[in-house]
């Protein structure tokens, strides 16, 4: 109902970035029936502004654009400090495994190929809308997440009411998993968000660390899935 300040502001906003006028008109359009706020960009020298103005719930991002490309825009994205954690669905008209692969490697949620239909795109954006709300949030400087208990201002880690002792690296490794929970993290990721290292940097050490996290959460709840020809992912265990 218009003049319901309430109802507007409790709408989760949506950011289309695509060069195509007739589809961001199209989605503009499919994405507001559904009950979404909507911002449209064609121009993708402005989107990065335009994001950082209209604080997205989640970014459509296409990928073959002129100049500068949604590959580009997407590191630009994970390396802003208000739009690093912004999920992010790229739509393209290449349908190849490895164009999907690079397009996660580089921290997108999810994969669309066009042409595709409006109504698996709303279903794709809500299905990782609701993921991103069960994400744990910190409370006091505290991660509660199954039976493992992050305490960011102590720096402690406990599982099942017991402490667990962390390497100062375990537990930004750790750290970056619990708040990304079910998000496929490439080694790449990892390098870059615990190490701050460049992607060209020895990736092994990565490997390395994830065994001694494993070990150490062997009583938890949770797990780190490797995600084959990706990276890994923490998901509860399978009961």
């Amino acid at each position: 109902m218009k003049g319901d300040s309430t109802s507007l502001s409790s709408k989760q906003a949506v950011l289309v970035i695509d060069d195509e006028e007739d589809l961001t008109d199209l989605l503009r359009y499919q994405l507001k029936r559904e009950d979404f706020k909507v911002e449209t960009v064609n121009d993708p020298f402005v989107a990065l502004s335009v994001a950082r103005d209209f604080a997205p719930d989640l970014i459509v991002l296409d990928v073959m654009m002129p100049d500068l490309d949604g590959y580009q825009l997407l590191r630009m994205f994970r390396s802003d400090n208000l739009l690093s954690e912004v999920p992010v669905i790229m739509l393209t008209a290449r349908a190849g495994v490895e164009d999907r692969i690079k397009g996660l490697e580089r921290g997108a949620d999810d994969y669309l190929c066009k042409p595709f239909d409006a109504k698996e795109l709303v279903l794709r954006i809500r299905s990782i809308l609701k993921r991103v709300s069960e994400r744990p949030k910190p409370d006091d400087g505290r991660i509660v997440l199954g039976n493992v208990s992050m305490d960011e201002e102590d720096h402690t880690v406990s599982i099942g009411g017991e402490e667990v002792p962390y390497t100062v690296t375990e537990f930004k490794l750790l750290q970056h998993f619990l708040k990304r929970k079910g998000r496929v993290q490439t080694r790449e990721t990892l390098l870059f968000g615990v190490w701050k290292f460049d992607a060209d940097v020895e990736t092994r050490t990565v490997d390395v660390h994830i065994r001694r996290l494993r070990k150490k959460l062997e009583t938890a709840d949770l797990e780190i899935e490797t995600v084959r020809g990706v990276g890994y992912r923490l998901v509860e265990k399978a009961r």
